[in-house]
This record gives C-alpha cells, sequence and structure tokens, in this order.
C-alpha cells in the first residue's frame, strides 16, 4: 500500500442556510435526503482562499491547480479565521487507494464524510453538480453529504463515467478523492 498524506482545503458552507439557493439545488439535483454538500465542488462550495498572501507559500501545496490547498491545516484555520458555522475545513486524499477510515489518515479532528468524484480540474463534482447520469448512479447511491461511502463503488462509477463518456472533458479524467472534515471547533 501506498502511503496516503491528506493535503487541505477551506470553503464555503453549502446546506440549508444559504435558503433558496439550496432549495433550489435540492430540487434540481434530486438529493431530497442530503443535510449539507461537502465537496471541493467549487461553484457549491467555493474556496475561502480568493488570493494568495506572501505567508501562504510556507504551507501550501506547490503544484498547478494546487496552491489554493495546504499541507498544515492549523496554519489554514487561522488563516480564514474558521467559523464552523460557515466554513469547511476540508482534509482531502487525491485518487485513494483503497477503503480509508476515521482513523488510518486523518487528525483526530476530523471526521470521513465520503468519496467525491471531481473533474480533471479539481472544481466539478461528478455526483453534484454535472447533471445526471441515471444508468450509472443514482440519489440513493451518495449519502447525506452528497458523497459516496464506499470506496468500491467510487471506484465503479468513475469507471463506468470514463469509458461511457470518453469524450465529455468533464468525464474523460475523473479523479476520486477521499474528504474528511474537521470536527473540533476548539
Amino acid at each position: 500500500m501506498s502511503v496516503m498524506t491528506p493535503i487541505f482545503a477551506a470553503c464555503q458552507r453549502f446546506d440549508s442556510q444559504r435558503g433558496d439557493a439550496w432549495t433550489r439545488y435540492v430540487k434540481w439535483s434530486g438529493y431530497a435526503h442530503l443535510s449539507e454538500v461537502v465537496s471541493m465542488d467549487t461553484i457549491l462550495c467555493p474556496s475561502l482562499i480568493d488570493a494568495l498572501i506572501d505567508e501562504d507559500w510556507n504551507f501550501n501545496v506547490h503544484a498547478d491547480n494546487r496552491v489554493h490547498y495546504f499541507r498544515d491545516y492549523e496554519y489554514l484555520k487561522r488563516r480564514i479565521a474558521y467559523d464552523g458555522a460557515q466554513h469547511n475545513l476540508l482534509a482531502l486524499i487525491e485518487a485513494p487507494d483503497r477503503q480509508v477510515s476515521e482513523s488510518d489518515l486523518w487528525p483526530s479532528t476530523f471526521s470521513f464524510c465520503g468519496y467525491d468524484i471531481l473533474d480533471s480540474n479539481n472544481s466539478i463534482s461528478l455526483l453534484l453538480n454535472c447533471g445526471a447520469f441515471p444508468s450509472i448512479f443514482g440519489p440513493e447511491d451518495v449519502n447525506r453529504f452528497g458523497l459516496l461511502d464506499h470506496f468500491a463503488r467510487a471506484v465503479e462509477i468513475a469507471y463506468s463515467l470514463r469509458q461511457l463518456f470518453p469524450d465529455d472533458f468533464h468525464c474523460n479524467d475523473c479523479r476520486i478523492w477521499a474528504i474528511a472534515r474537521y470536527t473540533n471547533a476548539t
């Protein structure tokens, strides 16, 4: 097994506190059972880091399309002035190679939420914000966060999307991400 080390991102929460936007989303998506969307989808859950500051370069990931991800969640928590009612601080594993659990990868202050499948730009969730793929998955597949609970199902869905939609830029290089959320507001 490979070593999987989480990176961290901060984004806006998307739940019923967002009023009409939430109501419209639930109606459009058909995911009436959601309590909240926990995702890196930049439309539903925009990043809280609009522009980098000099100090960020001591803590962020130095790679294309990754500079808004960080290696140190305590720094990121301070940087965004974390407010659990409005923000999600996420621990992320790109392309996990196995089912992950509460205890094997995440700091103890994080709880595993599930697996998302993102497009090649890591910006749009194929599960939550890319229209329907009823022949591949449906509302019954996603948990209360809009994510998949089981790694094997995430692998199956991502494979099917790549095979059935090879010309769709959202699907042809989609990636699985494991997501945990910061739960300790102290």
